[in-house]
């Protein structure tokens, strides 16, 4: 489960993207540079592929154990964001997953246009499949939103048939949504959504209301802060997240019977001469704070270089603080200065040269420290929630804590 949302502006661009996953699944941020010279084979999740003789520099959003990425950018300002899709028909075994697709063409393309060319050749060579759950199976097909700064498509999937349409804004979640008015085929024009899509999972992963509420921050007059509002959002008549599992909001929340758990989250600001990418670096989104990278600088937390261990460690020691809230309430005034903190680096960051950025983000990363540092120490009120609701944490947390 996940939400992606892109908006072409004038000289720039915004991508925002939720990554919804097993609630037990570290997910890693990290920077690959670019490299060249290279051949032979390329070990994906499942399958190898003919290595390509360079690759460009890449910041991936990365379950632990996989090869692939659900959230990238690359040194052009290229972005993509994958989406699980269910259609109707089996869906492959084996192949390329959604996430090998995206790392990819993150790390083969410069652009929108070349990132769709090359993932729906690949779907053509090799097509798409492989378990993509963590502790369980979930098999499933796939929907890319990509874009640059002066390009957005949405690319659709079932089996080895897609279809792609452009955009100037727009946002995607766990359903197919084009129609007949698709702007190239794999083969005859149809109408794709209704062809293809599987109606009981679709209905029932609440892709319906999760896109319905992206959408609304679209026309957001600030496209930064409006990018990491909808990724924080919850579904109507959710007042305690913590207590009451919510497969229907964007900012999801595990804890009923079906459903995932947002895990990462990162927002990209597409300037016409950088790029900068605001990372949470761990779960739930409503009570974190994106983090500032200039992209090619030093890693600073929570990106990390490739093979680091600090990542997962970043990400265990935030899971400590989320974990301790389930069955609580925090007060308003939590929400506050997250914002407050939240909207004063997005115009810090707007001011800081290139030279200056990386003690920057040091300076945001101690500052979130401190932030939660407090908050940890609070002693917060409690909130109804069911026995069961209760009961599958408990199991993750003895899972994942022991």
């Amino acid at each position: 489960m996940c939400d992606t949302l892109g908006r072409l502006l004038s000289g720039s661009a915004v991508f925002a993207k939720n990554s919804d996953r097993s609630p037990n699944e570290i997910q890693l941020t990290e920077f690959y540079p670019a490299r060249s010279g290279l051949s032979g084979e390329l070990a994906c999740t499942y399958i190898t592929v003919p290595q390509a003789s360079e690759t460009y520099s890449v910041l991936l959003s990365r379950p632990g154990w996989m090869w692939g990425a659900e959230i990238g950018v690359n040194e052009f300002g290229l972005c993509i964001g994958n989406e699980a899709v269910f259609t109707k028909g089996a869906y492959g075994k084996t192949g390329l997953t959604g996430m090998d697709l995206l790392r990819l063409a993150l790390e083969r393309c410069r652009n929108a246009q070349d990132a769709v060319s090359l993932i729906t050749e690949l779907l053509q060579q090799y097509g798409q499949g492989g378990n993509c759950g963590y502790d369980h199976d979930f098999y499933y097909d796939n929907a890319f939103l990509i874009m640059d700064r002066t390009a957005l498509y949405v690319l659709e999937t079932c089996g080895k048939e897609w279809v792609c349409k452009q955009y100037s804004s727009v946002s995607i979640s766990n359903r197919l949504s084009i129609g007949a008015d698709g702007d190239r085929y794999s083969g005859a024009v149809c109408d794709f959504c209704k062809k293809h899509t599987e109606p009981i999972y679709t209905t029932f992963s609440g892709s319906g209301h999760r896109k319905a509420q992206t959408a609304r921050f679209l026309g957001a007059e600030e496209p930064l802060a409006g990018c990491m509002a909808a990724l924080r959002s919850h579904d109507h008549g959710v007042a305690d997240p913590f207590a009451k599992g919510t497969v229907s909001s964007a900012c999801m929340h595990y804890g009923g019977m079906i459903g995932d758990h947002t895990t990462a989250s990162m927002v990209v600001s597409l300037e016409a001469n950088r790029t900068i990418v605001w990372t949470t670096g761990s779960s739930a989104p409503c009570v974190s704070l994106f983090k500032p990278w200039l992209f090619g600088c030093e890693a600073v937390l929570p990106v990390t270089s490739s093979g680091s261990t600090d990542g997962a460690a970043y990400w265990l020691d935030a899971e400590h603080f989320r974990r301790s809230l389930l069955g609580k309430r925090l007060p308003k005034e939590f929400y506050t200065q997250r914002d407050t903190i939240q909207q004063r680096w997005l115009l810090q960051a707007a001011q800081t040269s290139a030279t200056d950025f990386p003690a920057f983000s040091r300076t945001c990363l101690a500052e979130e420290a401190e932030f939660f540092r407090i908050w940890r120490n609070r002693i917060l009120p409690g909130s109804a929630c069911g026995a069961g609701f209760r009961k599958r944490w408990e199991k993750k947390n003895q899972i994942l804590f022991g």
